[in-house]
């Protein structure tokens, strides 16, 4: 009757964790407006477009396809809204938790796995990404399947049939196909198991099957994705010596200050138990491998060709992070420190939200972070004049694909605000209107707008400016 009460209540605490995990990145989920990004993604998963047609823009753009695919068929079944889409990355999200739960228990122990789901839940990067219409809260997800499908009791399985074998395949292929960074985790895992043979001299059959297929779906990606990938973002700046002192530790939980102190329990930890790490040669080595390979790899390739680092694109390092430190501080032998650890962790990252929006939107009035679409349409209504077209920088890669998210987003949103809002185009010289509104999106540029040269018989006759948005009205020359 005891271990049935204990069961019911460890049950409890898990949906309990993951409730509130899910309800903090679920409350005003459409607060904030589409971004540049998420119009992109928006306009790729349009329902209405056919498949291959959608796979050949995908492979233009950014190779994110499962994403885009899966999200494609989410609209098909909830609808083409724009204030649907971000309802599936909330599923994934919340997902993601209960994922992550499972193979903590499965790889450690229960106490350790729901320590792990409530940092995971708070974790102020995941909740950030979970409300953002791009690949990111995916490629995280599939990682934790992938791992899932790998590891048990701290071990590589050691009997895989045929059936496992494909979800493996099928499983890593849409991992890869989510985001190209995802291909550092099977790359870690050969090491591991290379290492590991080279330690242990034997190879199970288990191990050599999942070594072979690594290999296998990792260069199917890699021949698909450099026959196919256009472009590389030039925008991403290279790394400064500042990083070496947090190693985005202050972006993936809210603040320096906490950032600085998941860092140094990390690195405390790992210290301390090296030995018994290197020793068991479980998932806590592959895990320390997984991290030294994320950051070497992308590190040297950013000096060596182009800056390709950046915060989002390793999310998944989350992974490894939280379930190293969570697994490895019951380990701690004294009570008293353990506590302390435990303490210093939970505390200030629960406290951290009070800052962020995340616990302000529940008590106080909070900002938008992105272009403010409705406030902008809100006020051209205001205004009683509903005609608008929009311009970019010369130099911004969605041009590839002609301005079509921009124009998709901004007529699905106008629509929402007035039946007759009118999308015009400005280069259309002989369908030009007296006067109409030119929308200026600042999110992805610090240029300051220019007046098109095609629009020489128009004058700027006002300007407003919202949160990353800007709108020219603009009215014909008498002359």
């Amino acid at each position: 009757m005891k271990t049935f009460f204990k069961i019911e209540k460890q049950i409890l605490y898990i949906a309990l964790i993951i409730f509130f995990g899910s309800f903090l990145r679920g409350y005003n989920i459409n607060f904030n407006d589409f971004w540049s990004d998420e119009m992109v993604s928006f306009y790729l998963s349009n329902p209405h477009i056919g498949f291959i047609d959608s796979i050949n823009i995908i492979f233009k753009i950014n190779l994110t396809v499962t994403f885009e695919i899966i999200l494609k068929y989410f609209h098909l079944i909830f609808g083409y809204d724009i204030y649907v889409s971000r309802y599936l990355n909330l599923f994934l999200s919340t997902l993601s938790i209960l994922y992550f739960y499972k193979l903590t228990k499965n790889n450690s122990s229960e106490k350790v796995a729901i320590l792990a789901i409530l940092l995971l839940s708070l974790n102020i990067f995941h909740i950030r990404y979970a409300v953002e219409l791009r690949s990111y809260t995916l490629s995280f997800l599939m990682v934790i399947i992938f791992l899932n499908l790998i590891f048990k009791h701290g071990q590589v399985r050691q009997k895989i049939n045929l059936i496992r074998s494909l979800k493996i395949i099928v499983v890593s292929i849409l991992m890869l196909f989510s985001h190209a960074f995802t291909m550092l985790v099977p790359l870690s895992l050969n090491t591991f198991l290379f290492l590991k043979y080279i330690y242990q001299k034997k190879f199970t059959k288990g191990e050599f099957l999942i070594f072979t297929t690594n290999i296998i779906t990792t260069a199917i990606f890699l021949f698909v994705y450099i026959q196919n990938i256009t472009h590389t973002p030039s925008w991403i700046s290279q790394i400064k010596f500042s990083f070496y002192t947090n190693y985005f530790f202050s972006n993936f939980f809210g603040s320096r200050l906490i950032g600085g102190i998941y860092l140094l329990v990390l690195i405390y930890l790992l210290c301390t138990l090296i030995k018994k790490i290197f020793k068991e040669m479980n998932i806590d080595f592959f895990f320390t491998i997984l991290i030294f390979l994320t950051y070497t790899i992308t590190i040297i390739y950013g000096y060596l060709v182009e800056p390709i680092l950046i915060p989002r694109y390793i999310i998944f390092i989350l992974i490894p992070v939280l379930f190293l430190i969570c697994n490895l501080v019951f380990n701690i032998k004294s009570k008293i420190l353990r506590f302390t650890i435990l303490l210093i962790l939970v505390l200030p990252t629960f406290i951290n939200h009070f800052t962020e929006n995340t616990f302000k939107q529940f008590y106080t009035k909070i900002y938008p972070s992105k272009p403010e679409i409705k406030k902008t349409f809100l006020y051209m209504k205001k205004m009683s004049l509903l005609n608008y077209s929009f311009v970019i920088n010369d130099d911004n890669q969605l041009l590839l694909i002609n301005n079509d998210p921009y124009k998709n987003y901004l007529e699905k949103y106008s629509l929402k605000i007035s039946q007759n809002f009118k999308f015009i185009n400005y280069k259309d010289e002989q369908n030009l209107p007296e006067d109409f509104w030119l929308i200026y999106i600042t999110d992805v540029t610090d240029k300051p707008f220019i007046k098109p040269q095609k629009l020489n018989k128009y004058n700027v006759n006002g300007m407003k400016s919202f949160n990353k948005i800007e709108i020219y009205k603009l009215k014909k020359n008498e002359s």
